[in-house]
């Protein structure tokens, strides 16, 4: 039986190719002919907040209904980002399967407590990772795709100390990684889910809020994608607005105001 047609997610892949192109870009000209500091760590920040949106649609497989397609994708767009592929799709999808149920949910590190306390919680996420790794459904050539991963930036990150180029690959890529990190830990795994109960419904919420949809690439939409994973992050505003009585009636939390929630602000 033949193969169906190769179907591609042009949005994702445009997104992919600019995550690489300034991410590149960016180092080679703090290597080559550096700028002020700040412009690189500013334009250093973008393709790593790309970074999100590439592999999450690539683990939720809406880039292609190929898979390899989808796993080279993940892997390519998780390099700024510095975390192995594989690893990262198993954490997740286990979100999604134990959403805010404590003690189950990988999520519980952001989500658990209050926002002011975020960065304290870090340290769990060696724990976390240990439970990844012993309930680990990783393929071998996963595994080896991951440890490959891994290796390769820590030869980039060793290959810059040697050659002098550290501080460059500091201000375009690890400075602004750190940032990227911490913004997207507030809105993407904070905002959408602290203080709400285990609940397909209840469980995450939407933050509509219209400027802040291209600043996040439609991420406060949060709840569209638990509900229907199989839908790209450029098609849940137009679900949400589709099925927003629905989604009321249903009980999601709605919120339009973006520091709304709560940690303990649970709704039962």
């Amino acid at each position: 039986m033949a193969a169906p047609p190769l179907k591609l997610d042009l949005w994702t892949l445009v997104l992919l190719v600019a995550q690489w192109a300034l991410f590149i870009g960016n180092i080679g000209v703090a290597i080559l002919q550096p700028g002020e500091l700040w412009m690189h760590v500013l334009v250093g920040i973008v393709p790593i907040h790309f970074a999100f949106t590439i592999w999450h649609e690539a683990a939720h497989g809406t880039v292609s209904n190929r898979r390899w397609v989808n796993h080279v994708v993940g892997v390519l767009g998780m390099l700024p980002y510095m975390t192995p592929y594989f690893i990262q799709r198993h954490v997740h999808l286990d979100h999604h399967r134990h959403l805010n149920e404590p003690g189950q949910d990988p999520n519980e590190v952001y989500a658990g407590g209050p926002l002011w306390e975020l960065p304290l919680r870090y340290w769990r996420l060696v724990s976390a990772a240990r439970k990844a790794v012993a309930d680990d459904p990783r393929t071998s050539a996963m595994k080896r795709s991951d440890i490959f991963f891994l290796l390769l930036v820590l030869g980039i990150w060793g290959a810059a100390i040697i050659t002098g180029t550290f501080t460059a690959l500091f201000f375009a890529w690890l400075l602004p990684f750190v940032i990227a990190k911490a913004v997207m830990d507030v809105y993407i795994n904070y905002l959408p889910h602290v203080g709400l109960p285990p609940d397909r419904y209840r469980g995450t919420r939407v933050i509509d809020v219209s400027w802040l949809t291209p600043l996040v690439l439609a991420h406060n939409y949060h709840a569209i994608h638990h509900l229907w994973p199989a839908i790209p992050w450029h098609g849940y505003k137009a679900r949400f607005e589709k099925k927003q009585s629905e989604l009321r009636e249903k009980g999601v939390p709605i919120e339009k105001r973006v520091f709304a929630a709560r940690a303990g602000r649970s709704r039962g």
